[in-house]
């Protein structure tokens, strides 16, 4: 471990270690450890999506704006605007998780015993899962706008109405472009990203039933409750 984790005092004082490192719960380390893996791994790929993600869309948006053409009167603002707003989230989950990466280290610090340590993580894991709950809808929501225009041009250029009377350059603003597809793999960028958070949260459960697990009294209820509906 780094000098972060773990404090020692000058040998040559005649100073035994610290008593951070002494009188730590054994449980309380090991799930310190694992919130300091999961965060960092969490964290990576969300900055990595996130950053894939941003680029692609605004490289998407600034070509689609500078066209001043057909293609620009065919691109969904609501889309960008939504698949933005989960980017956004994602850049606030990011902000979280290093957070998470920070509390592994001020467990060990400050002795935190499990019912803290339990509590803290507890904490830690449902802003975390709200915050990419909330990005996932959003981005899915312009999934399905994205993913509707992209049919809507499919249809057109099909000729599903075929006596609408439709010119050549109708049907070419309608045609599908590599710019379409790029904004659609930004947004599913952006859902991995938050698909990757949230599997950490789940993982990080695990590590609160290691630390508060659930008495014998509330086993014994639920399985009261259990033959009671039986």
């Amino acid at each position: 471990m780094g000098p972060g984790i773990f404090s020692y005092k000058n040998e040559e004082s005649g100073a035994e270690r610290s008593p951070s490192f002494e009188s730590q719960d054994a449980v309380v380390r090991a799930s310190a450890l694992s919130l300091r893996r999961s965060s960092w791994f969490s964290w990576w790929a969300q900055v990595i999506l996130t950053s894939v993600s941003s680029v692609t869309l605004l490289f998407a948006k600034s070509v689609l704006d500078a066209a001043k053409g057909t293609a620009a009167r065919t691109t969904p603002n609501g889309g960008f605007f939504l698949a933005g707003s989960g980017i956004t989230m994602s850049i606030f989950s990011i902000f979280w998780t290093w957070g998470g990466a920070r509390l592994s280290r001020r467990l060990v610090r400050r002795n935190a015993s499990r019912i803290m340590a339990a509590n803290l993580f507890r904490r830690t894991i449902t802003i975390g899962v709200s915050l990419n709950l909330m990005g996932m809808l959003v981005t899915l929501i312009g999934a399905e706008q994205i993913v509707g225009l992209l049919a809507a041009k499919v249809l057109t250029m099909q000729g599903v109405f075929p006596g609408s009377g439709v010119g050549l350059a109708g049907v070419t603003a309608q045609t599908i472009q590599p710019l379409d597809i790029l904004i659609v793999q930004a947004n599913t960028n952006t859902l991995l990203s938050h698909f990757f958070s949230l599997l950490s949260g789940l993982y990080l459960t695990k590590i609160v039933h290691r630390l508060d697990p659930p008495s014998v009294d509330d086993g014994n209820k639920t399985k009261d409750l259990r033959r009671k509906f039986k």
